[in-house]
């Protein structure tokens, strides 16, 4: 080939890529423009639908509910208390804010107060030490709390589905199985937009969960009735799930700890919705929240099972040194600029670890994350056998008429909500998407993952916003959607992350930040939380009516 023909080539290809970019860009900005519009006609609405403040919850007076998981642990094996004290109290708050909150979708009160009294009979007995019941049963008689999607043996397990039969769960999902066989007491499960997609908690099964903090808010989704549960002092530690910030977003809307784990080492086995693609396990993870951060490393270290030891969850970790980044701005058309308290409380987190660890924070301008909210999304939707409304049968890549469903859904016959809808759209769309498109999304990924495992290493972290703003109103959502690329990140890059709360703004909403760091290294993730909990208090119990405080 003559020199010349070769520069034609090349300079031809650079030329399609350029317009291709241009025409991508163009793409975001129309999409940008549609949202904002929609935003402009929604947002008076939502705004007028939520004047008035309703009374808050009722405060909290049993000093139990304030303890810590791994301290309500200690006192029932020494006796100090006894399991069903602990039941009692947990399952009466709960009773108290669920019709405020409408958190809790099934409950085994009856079963778990039995349980609790057969644990308090054992302790008793002498059969074991108390140091053998640490070891082997660390949780011994603590009640914790499920979201409805992962299975607890008898109760409901519909992930918000109107469904004609009521799905019982025939037997524990695995991460249940062994938080139960640590001790713990299952007694409730958690409200979930249906099939878990959507960031607000809201189906036509059990309705809609409100925030603590100010009931006219979202808890977020899809994890939001656990997290509604949890910052209310109704539970102390849950199971959830997080296939995009499920966890993280509705643990910032309520200030509480939400801790997505490094893919493949805590199993999610027998949550709805699941799939044979086999890259589900790498995106999706059962996670774990909480009021305290002391109670998410020996929590982690039950739900990973078999596979804990790689964690090192058991090694302390000195922070000093450690490599600090942070981001303020992904850069996205998407994504809108960082609340002013939320920017200044993430700058306060880096501040407080600059001094305390010893080091000096970069800030990081990774370019490929302009583009990670499409990356996370096409990768998310191009798999396959995902459960859905649309499947003919469980598990099946054979969809019914997506086109007929809307029609459906428009003609007030269904019995489906807008998102999972709209799942089927999407995913029709994701599908079209060119090989070549999508494994140039792929190389992006992989490259910001790089730029990660370099900046990182095994001892750094990376202090992220988790959403631009403290929680919305109910349905603000649909219309900022697009701001979720800071949570989604983490899932696409398969990276462990918490989220930690750092403090209120000045109407009295949860400011939340996320912490992240390279895969294996929870560990260091959930030692930094603990670290920012004790500089800037963490969970805040939230605001009630009744002048007296416990």
């Amino acid at each position: 080939m003559h020199p010349k023909v070769g520069l034609h080539i090349v300079l031809l290809i650079n030329q399609e890529n350029a317009v291709a970019e241009m025409l991508s860009e163009c793409a975001k900005r129309l999409l940008w423009i549609l949202v904002w519009i929609a935003a402009v006609i929604a947002h008076p609405f939502v705004r007028l639908a939520n004047l008035r403040r309703p009374k808050s919850l009722p405060r909290i007076r049993n000093p139990l509910l304030l303890e810590r998981a791994t301290t309500l642990a200690h006192k029932i094996r020494t006796q100090q208390v006894t399991s069903e004290e602990v039941m009692r109290a947990f399952i009466a708050r709960t009773k108290e804010v669920q019709p405020q909150l409408n958190c809790v979708v099934d409950e085994r009160y009856e079963e778990a107060l039995q349980e609790a009294q057969q644990v308090d009979k054992f302790i008793r007995s002498g059969a074991k030490s108390v140091e053998q019941m640490e070891m082997e049963t660390p949780f011994l008689g603590v009640p914790f709390s499920v979201k409805e999607s992962i299975a607890v043996q008898g109760l409901s397990n519909t992930s918000g589905q109107k469904l004609r039969t009521k799905k019982i769960a025939a037997q524990d999902a695995r991460t249940v199985s062994l938080v139960r066989a640590a001790g713990g007491i299952p007694f409730v499960v958690t409200n979930t937009p249906e099939l878990c997609m959507c960031y607000e908690t809201d189906n036509n099964n059990t309705g809609r969960t409100n925030n603590p903090y100010d009931l006219r808010r979202s808890p977020g989704g899809s994890s939001g009735g656990e997290a509604a549960l949890l910052a209310s002092a109704g539970s102390v530690v849950g199971l959830a799930s997080d296939v995009g910030g499920s966890a993280r977003l509705p643990a910032a809307f309520t200030g509480i700890f939400g801790h997505k784990p490094s893919p493949g080492f805590v199993s999610n086995e027998g949550h709805c919705p699941s799939s044979s693609d086999p890259n589900w396990d790498r995106f999706f993870s059962v996670a774990l929240m909480g009021r305290y951060a002391e109670d998410l490393a020996p929590t982690l270290r039950v739900m990973a099972g078999e596979n804990a030891a790689a964690l090192n969850l058991q090694q302390k970790v000195d922070l000093k040194g450690m490599r600090l980044c942070y981001v303020e701005d992904d850069g996205a058309v998407f994504t809108r600029s960082l609340d002013p308290e939320v920017r200044s409380a993430l700058r306060k987190a880096v501040n407080h670890l600059e001094k305390s660890c010893g080091v000096k924070a970069e800030k990081l301008c990774i370019e490929e994350l302009k583009d990670i909210f499409e990356i996370a999304s096409t990768i998310l939707l191009k798999m396959n056998a995902v459960e859905c409304m649309f499947q003919v049968e469980p598990g099946s890549k054979e969809w019914k008429s997506v086109t007929w469903e809307w029609v459906r859904y428009f003609a007030c016959m269904s019995d489906y909500t807008f998102p999972p809808l709209l799942y089927g759209m999407l995913k029709r769309i994701a599908d079209k998407v060119s090989e070549e498109d999508f494994r140039e999304m792929v190389s992006c990924n992989q490259r910001i993952k790089n730029i990660f495992k370099e900046k990182l290493g095994e001892h750094g972290v990376v202090i992220f916003p988790s959403f631009t703003e403290p929680a919305l109103l109910h349905r603000e959502i649909y219309y900022k959607f697009l701001n979720v690329s800071y949570l989604v990140t983490f899932n696409a890059t398969e990276m462990p992350v918490t989220n930690c709360p750092v403090g209120m703004t000045a109407q009295g909403l949860p400011i939340g930040i996320q912490v992240a760091a390279n895969p294996l290294q929870d560990r260091l993730t959930i030692a930094v939380a603990e670290e920012l909990q004790k500089a800037f208090g963490g969970w805040v119990a939230p605001p009630s009516d009744e002048k007296e405080t416990v």
